[in-house]
């Protein structure tokens, strides 16, 4: 498979030592029926949760919020089916429209599931969404465009510039805050002989759109950045050519032997202080051994322009219902559930991810000082947003990856490059 096409949600998938989702091509497809309560008085009423989060302690986390549900809800009869993620993925939308569709369905933030709303294909949940407790960058990335709550968000990640604290301190270096003290960082870190920045492209050239993310937000502004996704502006803009113009000014601190690396390469160079700085989320560092999670760091992505309000990436998981549920009571009960504090925090206890419950009512399980910067972080953020292929789709992100590949090899081109970009971009979306 070409390095430009690899699906990130399929790539994240594949991650299995992260806890988020199992391996690519381990599907464990399972259907675990809750014992039903008896002595309720009511009828039972069967209540479907679909999933696609695969590793061991995820799905046992998602049986312990159906177990957890059932007992304050005897009438359902709740039942888990866990399918691996890429193959969930692709079957989402036919599972949406069939006749009897599963009840409830794990998802994300984002135009997908807004367009899924815009379909007709998701259930109102204004009802059972939660007066407080979300932040008011939450409550608005779970609505349609009408306004109505689609989204149950339950937790999310953030993303920035991670560094080992130790190699830091062993370089002389520190964590700058503007785009020019983060030039002159990289500056005195090839000086020293370390390459700078990693970003590795032989199967994760998605890792690009992150650039791409927080430079155009950092540049032109969160309102800007999900009108271009939209393709209610054009990549050809100036102010687009503006955001290749600052990231030319890093090119020249990639690790060069990037392109060839995988993912996992890149994150051994990161972790062995061959790179110094990975712009990632923290599952960089969840299959390291202890002591290297216990050295990890980041910092903000830098502040270019003062002036414009400051964005953040923080990609949004949680759940969904179909409109053609036949249980719409039982959907509308979990997703409830869902949303509260406890269910948030068991389900981080148990499934021992590196997320941080939405609901800012909700404790960390696992609370550690990186967790909570990033949960700092996000707080003070003026916007959130997703990443570049949940704010848009998976084929956006292909035209994205094919232009900034490029981009890092011929940043002369940049115009034909935009050109070219807003061309695939424009067929993509079918016009």
């Amino acid at each position: 498979m070409s390095h430009l096409t690899v699906n990130r949600r399929g790539f994240l998938a594949g991650l299995g030592a992260l806890g988020m989702t199992s391996a690519l091509g381990a599907c464990a497809t399972s259907t675990t029926p809750a014992p039903a309560a008896s002595g309720s008085g009511a009828t039972s009423k069967a209540l479907t949760l679909k999933s696609r989060e695969t590793s061991d302690k995820s799905r046992k986390a998602m049986q312990a919020l159906l177990d957890e549900f059932l007992k304050t809800n005897p009438q359902y009869k709740p039942s888990l089916n866990t399918m691996e993620a890429a193959a969930f993925q692709q079957q989402i939308r036919a599972d949406l429209t069939l006749a009897t569709p599963p009840d409830v369905l794990t998802w994300f933030a984002g135009e997908i599931a807004s367009d899924f709303a815009g379909q007709g294909l998701l259930l109102d949940a204004t009802s059972v969404f939660p007066t407080d407790g979300y932040s008011p960058q939450f409550a608005a990335l779970s609505a349609d465009a009408s306004g109505k709550k689609i989204f149950i968000p339950t937790n999310y990640y953030w993303w920035g510039m991670f560094y080992r604290t130790s190699h830091f301190e062993k370089w002389g270096v520190s964590e700058p805050k503007t785009w020019d003290e983060f030039i002159a960082l990289c500056k005195s870190l090839k000086g020293k002989g370390v390459s700078p920045l990693a970003l590795p492209l032989a199967d994760a050239a998605w890792l690009t759109a992150s650039w791409f993310d927080y430079l155009n937000l950092r540049i032109n502004g969160a309102a800007f950045h999900r009108a271009l996704l939209a393709g209610q502006e054009s990549y050809e803009d100036p102010r687009v050519a503006k955001v290749l113009d600052v990231w030319r000014e890093a090119l020249p601190y990639l690790d060069p032997a990037g392109k060839g690396l995988s993912f996992q390469e890149g994150s051994a160079k990161w972790q062995q202080g061959k790179d110094a700085i990975f712009l990632c989320g923290p599952f960089l560092a969840d299959a390291m051994p202890a002591e290297v999670k216990a050295d990890v760091n980041f910092f903000q992505f830098p502040i270019i322009d003062p002036a414009v309000p400051v964005a953040e990436e923080a990609p949004l998981d949680g759940f969904i219902a179909s409109a053609h549920t036949a249980n719409p009571d039982g959907a509308l009960a979990f997703l409830k559930y869902a949303a509260t504090p406890a269910a948030q925090e068991l389900y981080l206890k148990i499934s021992e991810n590196t997320l941080i419950p939405a609901n800012g009512q909700a404790k960390s399980p696992h609370p550690t000082p990186l967790l909570e910067k990033g949960r700092t972080m996000v707080a003070a953020a003026a916007d959130v947003t997703q990443f570049f292929n949940r704010d848009s789709n998976d084929d956006q992100l292909n035209a994205l990856t094919t232009a900034l590949v490029r981009f890092i090899d011929k940043p002369g081109e940049a115009a034909g490059i935009l050109k070219q970009w807003q061309s695939d971009s424009a067929k993509a979306r079918g016009n």
